[in-house]
């Protein structure tokens, strides 16, 4: 039996949701700023990025889904995994060289970007709005790019710190 590249997607999407949701549980708990804190901040943001990618090609590969269970899995899954985004976001910032008022996605603050494409899929699932995932995959991938883009110039602001 051949398994779909599709649920080896969803699976491991939400591998990434358990890991968000012990990142988020650690760091809220966590007061301490450390130099080791800092670095492991930056590589949870780099696996931030890879949900982010995970995302992007599941919305990209939901129009094309035929079974309704999948497809609406596939949505839930992508919302709750951009919803803690936007939780565990703030969090890591205060952690680390990011500055989150910096990152723009569309002339318009990254969270503000995060929540709307969570709201339009969550309003898809109860079928009020018709889903465009290729834009949405887009726009994902876009976020992402853009916190890519801020984890290597606060990389190379640690390097010089460091």
């Amino acid at each position: 039996m051949e398994v779909s590249p599709l649920y080896i997607l969803l699976a491991k999407l939400e591998e990434e949701i358990g890991y968000q949701r012990k990142v988020i549980n650690t760091f809220l708990a966590t007061q301490q700023r450390t130099s080791e804190l800092t670095l492991k901040t930056v590589d949870i943001l780099r696996r931030l990025t890879q949900s982010f990618r995970l995302v992007a090609l599941i919305l990209d590969e939901v129009e094309s889904m035929t079974d309704k269970y999948m497809r609406e899995q596939a949505l839930l899954l992508s919302s709750e995994s951009l919803s803690l985004s936007a939780i565990l976001l703030p969090t890591l910032e205060q952690l680390s060289p990011l500055f989150l008022e910096s990152m723009k996605v569309y002339d318009e603050p990254i969270l503000d970007r995060i929540e709307a494409v969570v709201e339009f899929i969550e309003n898809s699932l109860g079928e009020q709005e018709e889903l465009i995932t290729e834009e949405l995959a887009r726009t994902v991938e876009d976020i992402m790019r853009t916190l890519e883009y801020h984890i290597r110039i606060g990389e190379r602001t640690l390097a010089k710190i460091v």
